[in-house]
């Protein structure tokens, strides 16, 4: 989700220049530096990088238009948010013996600087991921979002739709709008593809 080299090699800059510029601060005099000077420099340092690398992965990471942002660092587009679209699969019903219909989804997807989960919602079912991650096609520069989950059916349907694991994979459209689309596939054998926008930028529960 993001380069870790890179990342490193920023807090290792931060803190150099936060040490640098508590010397100067504390000493007017380069000749006449202490251990004292040195150790407090060192020490104020350490709390800037920390403060620094809180922040960033608490809040300043979201902002990808911030220069050298990304592509350098944060190699992914931010999904947290509430999006809401269509399933379509090629399960039939047992009971009925007809495949059903489109169905309609509300999708909670929270990332942070280092995960993401991904949780979804229809009439009939709440599907939660335990493994999640990006992946990324180096030769046409697309991202996409893979998650396998589990799929626990709502107790009037479950007799017919018992819960089962299964697997995505939704590639990024950025276009004027941020959108999901792709396939997935369950353990039950069967398949569907998953159609997806974002309608906010918070989770709305």
């Amino acid at each position: 989700m993001y380069n870790q080299d890179n990342y490193n090699k920023i807090l290792v800059t931060v803190g150099i220049v936060a040490f640098c510029l508590s010397i100067l601060i504390v000493t007017a005099d380069i000749s006449d530096v202490t251990f004292m000077n040195v150790f407090k420099s060192i020490s104020t340092a350490t709390l800037i990088t920390f403060i620094f690398h809180f922040v960033f992965k608490k809040w300043i990471w979201q902002y990808q238009w911030i220069p050298l942002l990304n592509p350098l660092i944060v190699l992914v587009p931010n999904l947290h948010g509430t999006w809401e679209g269509t399933l379509r699969s090629n399960w039939t019903n047992p009971e009925t013996g007809k495949a059903v219909e489109p169905k309609k989804l509300v999708v909670f997807i929270r990332q942070t600087f280092v995960t993401i989960s991904v949780e979804i919602h229809t009439d009939e079912m709440i599907s939660k991921s335990y493994l999640a991650g990006f992946r990324t096609d180096l030769d046409t520069q697309t991202h996409e979002l893979c998650y396998t989950y589990t799929s626990k059916a709502s107790a009037n349907t479950v007799s017919f739709n018992p819960w089962h694991d299964g697997t995505a994979k939704l590639e990024i459209h950025q276009n004027s709008t941020l959108r999901l689309k792709g396939d997935y596939w369950t353990l039950r054998e069967t398949t569907g593809t998953i159609e997806i926008q974002r309608v906010s930028k918070k989770i709305l529960r």
